[in-house]
């Protein structure tokens, strides 16, 4: 939350924005905040996933299950080697985010997600061993900003 947060402060436009869309959808529910009040935040949602691209919480631990040569080269990772995937490098690669270092929500759109190939965001880890608590931990979010 405080990685959001800065960012925000650092981008007024897009803190503005997060607010009216705050503003517009508690007063769409009659100040409740419920489920639904959260699953309206949409641009917020967006504004998070982009701060986990520029700070990825952990890289991903594996544990080959196979012995794999990679293509066009003579190394081999052996079955039973202990691998990290970089999550930091591939949500900085401009081939799937053009300047990455740039804070921009709209590479979360429908649109723009639907532009990239899969497995190219990795807060949570991807496939069958995705962290459990990534959608509570966008709602915590989701709740926290909206409230302040």
């Amino acid at each position: 939350m405080s990685f959001c947060l800065y960012q925000l402060a650092l981008n007024k436009n897009i803190q503005e924005h997060v607010r009216k869309e705050v503003f517009q959808v508690k007063k769409k529910n009659n100040g409740i905040l419920n489920y639904e009040f959260l699953g309206e935040l949409h641009y917020l949602e967006m504004v998070i996933h982009e701060t986990l691209r520029m700070y990825p919480p952990f890289e991903i631990l594996r544990n080959t299950t196979k012995s794999y040569q990679i293509p066009d080269e003579d190394f081999v990772i052996e079955k039973n080697t202990k691998i990290v995937i970089s999550a930091y490098c591939i949500h900085m690669d401009p081939k799937y985010y053009p300047d990455p270092m740039k804070f921009d929500p709209e590479r979360f759109s429908s649109e723009e997600k639907s532009k990239r190939p899969n497995n190219t965001f990795l807060p949570f880890g991807v496939g069958p061993r995705i962290c459990l608590g990534n959608r509570f931990a966008i709602m915590v979010l989701k709740v926290a900003i909206s409230q302040i």
